[in-house]
């Protein structure tokens, strides 16, 4: 089973990051590692981490691309190194005659890695509150 596409295993790594950052802050503040409390604090540094991810590396890692397809050439070229090319990369051209570009798009369980931390954020918020109410 496949659960991440591209470079959505970043946002994975990035919530391992957080349960350890989630762990050093407890330890620093004194605060209990068992109950709700500690799952909200998890998952707001995961958000964090993603929200990271998601404004200054998948920009990067997913930008546009120009799509290229391979021709056959009308006739073999034979390079000066004795080499006989018969094909050549040429840009992928839509029946206007533009060249068509592909935007990658990286996900973990099938949500967008940009927007990956809204619902991270969203489960810290609701533990946060469900922790004021089991105390």
């Amino acid at each position: 089973m496949i659960i991440w596409s591209r470079w959505g295993f970043l946002s994975f790594l990035g919530f391992g990051l957080g349960v350890g950052l989630a762990f050093a802050t407890a330890s620093a503040f004194g605060l209990d590692t068992s109950g709700m409390l500690m799952g909200a604090l998890i998952f707001l540094w995961a958000a964090a981490i993603n929200f990271l991810l998601a404004r200054l590396v998948y920009p990067r890692l997913d930008k546009p691309r120009q799509v290229t397809v391979t021709r056959q050439l009308p006739q073999p070229y034979t390079w000066p190194d004795g080499r006989v090319q018969t094909h050549e990369v040429v840009p992928a051209l839509d029946p206007q005659g533009r060249a068509m570009w592909v935007t990658p798009r990286s996900s973990l369980f099938f949500i967008p890695a940009t927007i990956l931390w809204i619902p991270l954020g969203a489960v810290s918020l609701v533990l946060a509150v469900a922790s004021f109410f089991t105390r």
